[in-house]
């Protein structure tokens, strides 16, 4: 089908008393006909609240807000106190639980020498989710399956001689034969 640019025209029937009137004067209508009953809603709210006016509310309300802080006494006053440094409190014994938390694992991280902490925490929150959990076995399985996140662990990838061995010489097959990061840095060093 060709495209074809389809407009339907309505036509509707005109009758004797038809009036035409702008967009500017239709909206001046309407905006009369709201105010006239924003006017009556004022008028009736300030009529049911007593008052001659809404600025007269406001300062009776505010009056009322300033009696009561007036009015309160000094148990109140210091029960309002005794809660915001209860809060606070909560605050701060929040913070230095994750604080204290923090240094126990930047003990273990010292005394284990390891090298990198946030990894270390990472899988030490991991592990410590099971149910038989035990900090120290977790250690020594780390230092078997991860020595290369241990400080003096023997990690460091045996150097080979590339003039001795012609197939070490592949550096494709040396990179997939490395086993840690340790040994592609050296190899990478080596390269």
């Amino acid at each position: 089908m060709p495209d074809v640019d389809k407009t339907e025209t309505v036509n509707t029937p005109k009758t004797e008393n038809e009036v035409v009137i702008s967009q500017s004067k239709l909206d001046a209508l309407i905006d009369k006909g709201f105010s006239k009953g924003a006017k009556r809603a004022k008028s009736e709210l300030t009529e049911q609240l007593g008052v001659d006016s809404f600025e007269q509310a406001r300062e009776l309300i505010l009056a009322k807000k300033e009696a009561d802080d007036a009015n309160k006494s000094e148990l109140e006053k210091a029960a309002e106190l005794i809660s915001t440094l209860n809060s606070t409190i909560e605050g701060l014994e929040t913070n230095n639980q994750k604080i204290q938390a923090d240094m126990a694992i930047q003990k273990v991280v010292s005394d284990n020498g390891i090298k990198d902490a946030d990894y270390f925490k990472h899988l030490l929150a991991q592990a410590s989710r099971s149910e038989d959990f035990n900090q120290d076995e977790f250690i020594t399985d780390l230092k078997g399956v991860k020595p290369y996140l241990f400080k003096g662990a023997d990690n460091q990838p045996k150097k080979v001689d590339a003039t001795s061995n012609r197939a070490s010489l592949d550096v494709n097959d040396r990179i997939k034969s490395t086993k840690t990061m340790a040994e592609l840095r050296a190899l990478q060093n080596e390269i």
